[in-house]
């Protein structure tokens, strides 16, 4: 019960900041050779699988997020991200389904390509972190011996895909919002490991490249 006011509280402070930023509106991020910016993100993703005949499914879940983003020209940057998830995997057996979450650290290293001053389209490596124990949240097979899935292995690999607006920029805040799609490559056979969703993040602009001007009557 604490964790959810607590996540209800983050998202509010979101959407009380982003209606405070509205009326100073004064012009898109200007994207730019040196510029270092890191974005708090609040995200909701869910587990791409469809609801079965045996009452399996995937629910919403809501996690945030840190993002670290330095432009290497006017174009385009470097990204890190941090992703806390309460990932769910399902996989099946003869039309029989297993579901299991676990608490994973989700990091990516990417690229960003802005695509006009408000759009920009993100490519990311991504590996993710197995923490805590895994939690079974759906078994066809009780009281049978079942099946594993992902959520038992240590480490995973897979690529994510974002795209991004900012939908206003006042200062040296940004509100934006993203959505996004992760696809996992070392899944198991018949498991549903992928997830997609959409967050809403504050980005901070931290600093610009420095230019050091020789003095003029430096040789």
């Amino acid at each position: 019960m604490g964790g959810s006011f607590l996540k209800k509280s983050i998202l509010r402070i979101f959407i009380l900041i982003a209606a405070l930023l509205a009326p100073e509106f004064a012009h898109s991020y200007t994207v730019k050779e040196g510029n270092v910016s890191a974005t708090l993100g609040w995200l909701v993703h869910q587990t791409n699988f469809d609801r079965t005949h045996t009452g399996a499914r995937a629910p919403l879940q809501g996690d945030l997020a840190v993002l670290l983003t330095g432009d290497i020209n006017s174009r385009g940057a470097l990204e890190i991200g941090v992703f806390h998830l309460n990932k769910q995997y399902f996989r099946d057996l003869n039309s029989r389904y297993i579901g299991e979450a676990v608490e994973t650290l989700h990091i990516t290293m990417g690229y960003r390509q802005w695509l006009s001053p408000e759009f920009s389209l993100a490519l990311a490596f991504a590996t993710s972190y197995s923490m805590g124990d895994v939690t079974k949240i759906h078994d066809d097979f009780a009281p049978a011996p079942s099946i594993d899935t992902s959520a038992t292995d240590t480490t995973e690999y897979g690529f994510d895909l974002s795209l991004q607006y900012d939908l206003v920029t006042a200062g040296r805040f940004t509100a934006a919002l993203s959505t996004f799609y992760s696809l996992n490559v070392t899944g198991k056979p018949n498991e549903k490991a992928d997830h997609y969703g959409a967050m809403i993040g504050l980005r901070y602009f931290i600093q610009e490249k420095q230019i050091v001007e020789k003095p003029a009557n430096a040789i």
